[in-house]
């Protein structure tokens, strides 16, 4: 077995099962009895009435972003600039921001109940992932409305490669990487870089590239590639929350937008990621297909494309294609010589 690549319960053992029972319940409730402070000492329940859209946005937004690869941000993102109309790089910004909860929240979960995540290529998309957010938040700036059509050519780039994965294709999905090695690591690294850029413009992206990679060009298995992925967007969430709360302090309003979906997405996105844990790999990729499809129309139908717009889709488009045949010539006639690794 390459223990490099699966992992087991983080807390096993006779003398640690009640421990591990605990860790949900303990963090949750001191999320919420701050929460309870916070909005109780500084007399701010009235936020509720001018930002409960943001609220009932995270109700599915959370349960989404943890039971698929593309984070919850993949939901506020797209509500807030279409049909909120808050700018950009505040729907960026609070993506960030709500899944410093979320999809931590998941991501214990994850690790408490031991579902099978891939640690290595955790470790290294988050190390380039850094590097990259970093990149994006600070010279590969986008400017309006760019980053909205990124995040739908991103969506639907991922969509297609899902639906090619899954029903085009007739394999048997992994439940390992075949080994590691110095190339692996590059890769991962570089995967890391490209979706800290991506995820810098829009919220979430790092999550969904490396879920494309290990589906497409390794053939990990869906349902060990979205938990993987929720963690992998759970600490480069924390990144990009750093460098806007601490570094550029640009937060400003989103502040109030984050603290009224609190509470929605600390249970929320715990209850998506064991929800997935439960479901058929099909109800899983059907589903996450109809999220991608309702993103693509609403951005064909309610934003403009200049001539310039026309012409960077279509370069993006052509480079997911070239991307995505590598991917698949890879694993289709190299990888398949590669005895799969067992658990």
């Amino acid at each position: 077995m390459n223990e490099a690549n699966v992992v087991t319960p983080l807390f096993h053992g006779a003398n640690l099962i009640r421990l591990r029972r605990w860790v949900y319940p303990v963090l949750v409730t001191m999320i919420m009895l701050a929460w309870f402070a916070y909005l109780t000492l500084n007399n701010r329940w009235d936020l509720y009435l001018d930002y409960w859209p943001m609220s009932l946005t995270m109700l599915f937004g959370s349960f989404i972003g943890s039971s698929t690869p593309q984070g919850g941000a993949a939901v506020a993102f797209p509500v807030f600039t279409k049909l909120l109309q808050i700018p950009a790089a505040d729907s960026r910004t609070f993506g960030f921001m709500i899944q410093t909860i979320g999809m931590t929240m998941a991501s214990v979960l994850i690790l408490a109940r031991g579902i099978k995540i891939l640690p290595k290529a955790i470790l290294w998309v988050t190390v380039g992932g850094a590097l990259g957010t970093i990149l994006g938040t600070y010279v590969f700036i986008m400017p309006n409305p760019y980053p909205r059509i990124l995040f739908t050519l991103g969506a639907t780039a991922f969509g297609v490669a899902l639906f090619i994965s899954r029903w085009v294709l007739q394999w048997e999905p992994r439940q390992a990487l075949p080994g590691w090695g110095a190339g692996y690591l590059l890769l991962f690294i570089m995967v890391g870089v490209l979706g800290g850029v991506f995820t810098a413009q829009t919220g979430s992206g790092a999550n969904m590239i490396a879920f494309i990679v290990l589906t497409l060009a390794f053939g990990i298995d869906e349902k060990i590639g979205t938990p993987t992925s929720v963690i992998i967007m759970a600490l480069n969430s924390w990144v990009g929350f750093f460098l806007h709360g601490v570094i550029s302090q640009d937060i400003g309003i989103v502040w109030d937008y984050w603290i009224v979906a609190v509470p929605v997405v600390a249970f929320g996105a715990p209850l998506g990621a064991y929800v997935v844990s439960r479901v058929s790999r099909d109800v899983l990729i059907s589903f996450v297909l109809f999220l991608i499809t309702v993103e693509m129309v609403t951005t064909i139908l309610l934003i403009p494309f200049t001539n310039s717009m026309v012409v960077t889709t279509a370069l993006v488009l052509g480079g997911c294609a070239l991307s995505f045949f590598a991917m698949l010539y890879y694993r289709q006639k190299r990888l398949a010589l590669l005895p799969a690794a067992t658990e």
